[in-house]
């Protein structure tokens, strides 16, 4: 039986995190600020939301997704994913107990594992990738649909880095 989670909204948003434009009113917040605000905030929401729905950290699920795609070299993985190579052990372990992914010996190199996901991993990402809209527009609530798409265009742009626009710095010019 399938949860069913309830939109977040202004004020469960405020009861969860606090909220620096309402703490500091009439204060100008950097892009920068501001970015890694909703960065925050959406990483709590998804969190909240793959614990309730999956019972599973949000690493955990990040893990899962990436595994899914493709047998991944541990290291790999936790590089990709920014996370420390050594929680990355405890992670897979987790995942490993709960049967959702396994260690694989690498045919190239026997002492390197690596990580597959099992049937019933594979099933919890078909849900997710399913349900993929409605998990966003969760994370991202209160936008639009053409909101979030134009947002995941742009967060496109950026991972790119192309743009017909002149980088702001020369740190960002691309060398010849």
């Amino acid at each position: 039986m399938q949860k069913k989670l309830e939109h977040p909204t202004r004020t469960n948003l405020e009861n969860t995190l606090l909220n620096p434009l309402k703490l500091f009113p009439g204060v100008s917040f950097s892009m920068m600020f501001r970015f890694l605000w909703v960065s925050r905030i959406y990483r709590c929401r998804m969190a909240l939301f793959c614990g309730k729905k999956y019972d599973l950290e949000l690493n955990l699920v990040l893990i899962l997704l990436a595994a899914s795609e493709s047998r991944l070299q541990q290291g790999m993985l936790a590089k990709s994913l920014g996370i420390n190579k050594n929680a990355m052990v405890f992670l897979i372990d987790n995942l490993e107990i709960r049967r959702l992914i396994k260690r694989v010996a690498n045919p190239d190199n026997r002492r390197e594992k690596m990580i597959e996901c099992t049937t019933e991993g594979r099933h919890i990402v078909a849900e997710i990738k399913t349900n993929y809209s409605e998990i966003v527009r969760w994370g991202l609530y209160p936008l639009t649909d053409a909101q979030i798409e134009q947002f995941g265009n742009l967060l496109t742009q950026i991972i790119e880095g192309e743009s017909s626009a002149k980088p702001p710095l020369p740190l960002l010019q691309k060398k010849m």
